[in-house]
Parts: C-alpha cells; structure tokens; sequence
C-alpha cells in the first residue's frame, strides 16, 4: 500500500478514530433515585436566615434542618431527592394541609435514609422562597454542615 493513496488515509482515519473511542471510553451514569418525603414543620420562636442544616447520624440517616421560611394556611413542604451517583438535587415544594396561622415564621425538619456513605455534591433549590444553595456534604463523616440560601 502506497503512503499517498487514499486508501492508506482513509485506514489511518479509521484507526485513529476507534483509537480515540478507545482512551475516551463510555461513562455510563447510573439511572437516577427519586425519593419524596415531608419535611415536618412547626413555628419557629426565633427569626432566622433562611439557611439549611445538614447532619450524618450515628445508624446513617442524614437529618436535614430547614430554618427562615414562612408558610400560608392548610401548607405543608416537601422535600424531592434526585440522587444520581454523587450528585444530589433538593428541591422544595409546597404542599397541602397544615394547620397553623399565615405567615408564621417556620423551621422544619426530616431524616432520610436515602444517601450510600460517600461523599456528595448537593444543589438545594426552595421554590417557598426563590433561594438555592450548592454544597458538598460526607455521608459517611459525622460532621454538621450548615449552608445558607442566597438568591
């Protein structure tokens, strides 16, 4: 085979391109976990920043923390985990339900048993009150992570 005819370019093309597939290789991500839960509220006596607490405990559930909201009549939070490998989304919604007056300053509060001992990057998003967060957290460590929500 002649090194200038188009048949050696077009079978060094070739090479060079199952070559590159080879080293870049697939990344397969895992199919995603969706997991609702309710955050359990009750009035807060204290006024405080609209921020978000969360804590790995001793049998390995993660205990989250949310301060500085407010919630209307008949209204409840829920808490929707999405958890791909080691990304993990919170998103907070409002639901139905509550007894309580409008406009009482609120924390809440739930424990989940959703998250593998490792460590995750977290995007934390409340539609009650247009704020989110990034952050990384170790399930797997004990340590008490406490972020607040920016707009």
């Amino acid at each position: 085979m002649d090194i200038t005819s188009p048949e050696f370019y077009t079978l060094a093309f070739v090479v060079a391109m199952a070559l590159l597939a080879l080293l870049l290789g697939r990344t397969e991500k895992k199919p995603s976990s969706t997991y609702i839960v309710q955050l359990l509220t009750a009035p807060d006596e204290e006024e405080r920043e609209d921020a978000v607490r969360v804590e790995v405990l001793d049998d390995g559930k993660v205990h989250i923390e949310r301060t500085g909201f407010t919630l209307g009549l008949d209204e409840t939070v829920n808490l929707v985990f999405t958890i791909r490998d080691d990304e993990c989304t919170v998103v907070e919604k409002k639901g139905r339900k509550r007894r309580g007056a409008m406009g009482d300053n609120m924390k809440g509060e739930v424990s989940v048993k959703c998250f593998r001992p490792m460590k995750y990057r977290v995007r934390y998003e409340s539609q009650l009150t247009s704020t989110w967060a990034t952050f990384s957290f170790d399930a797997a460590s004990p340590a008490v992570k406490r972020v607040a929500l920016n707009y």
